[in-house]
């Protein structure tokens, strides 16, 4: 009886070491770091927000993060992927993005050892690895609002194979996986031919490529996206449980996130 009460307590103490330290520390430096610097973090609403910092510090420690190319990752760095992780696993299941163990960052685009080719990022769920180039992030997050993000669209691949090979758990509401590649095999022949629509030709590689495209338009250009393919965004909203054309805009005020 005895035994079982204090491990009890001492469970307890764990806990509100964890939650002080989350209040006192990690909080106040994640909120400095990104308020009035992304966007998405600095017009969600308070309750979302405490969220958001809570999801980006279990990645910031979740994650062992390994340079390449003698880049030095430091822990702004280190914030800037958390934080990208947080953004589009925030409503989603809490093991979303658990089935990956590392974060592996080049200094510039590099040749992959599995394709042979140059890459800006890759996922590797053999290795449980997602792969960035540092120039790949910093061109992402410099326009807000072109629908290219190296971040995001990684992290989006890294989702659909997690949903695809992971059968513990469901990333994604399976009828919703169902109801988007019904949705995308449908239009993509179509969309592929269109020069103006504001997909890049990329996604129109593959199922994979073309979820990654879409997710960088819904989280960067989600007003536009709504009204060119309105059924396509609900999708997607309904995937991610979460609007973002109902709770901010991209805006390109911004100060930068680069120091």
């Amino acid at each position: 009886m005895k035994s079982a009460l204090l491990a009890g307590l001492v469970r307890l103490a764990v806990w509100v070491y964890q939650e002080l330290r989350f209040r006192f520390y990690y909080a106040p430096i994640f909120h400095r770091f990104l308020h009035h610097k992304f966007n998405y973090y600095t017009v969600l609403p308070w309750q979302h927000k405490i969220k958001f910092l809570r999801m980006a510090k279990r990645h910031y420690e979740g994650f062992e993060y390994i340079s390449r190319d003698k880049l030095k990752v430091t822990r702004a760095m280190k914030s800037i992927v958390s934080s990208a992780a947080a953004q589009l696993t925030l409503f989603l299941p809490r093991q979303s993005l658990n089935f990956y163990h590392r974060i592996v960052l080049y200094t510039d685009f590099y040749n992959s050892s599995i394709t042979q080719r140059r890459h800006k990022g890759e996922v590797n769920p053999g290795l449980n690895t997602i792969v960035f180039s540092w120039r790949g992030i910093e061109h992402g997050l410099r326009n807000k609002s072109d629908g290219i993000n190296l971040l995001l669209h990684e992290f989006a691949h890294a989702l659909w194979l997690e949903q695809k090979i992971v059968t513990e758990y469901d990333v994604f509401e399976p009828y919703l996986v169902t109801a988007f590649e019904q949705y995308a095999y449908s239009e993509m022949p179509g969309l592929e031919g269109n020069d103006k629509h504001f997909f890049r030709a990329y996604a129109f590689e593959n199922m994979e490529e073309f979820f990654a495209v879409a997710v960088e338009n819904f989280f960067e250009r989600p007003a536009e996206f709504l009204q060119e393919q309105p059924k396509l965004y609900r999708i997607l909203a309904a995937l991610f449980k979460q609007d973002p054309s109902q709770f901010y805009a991209s805006s390109n005020q911004q100060k930068s996130i680069f120091r």
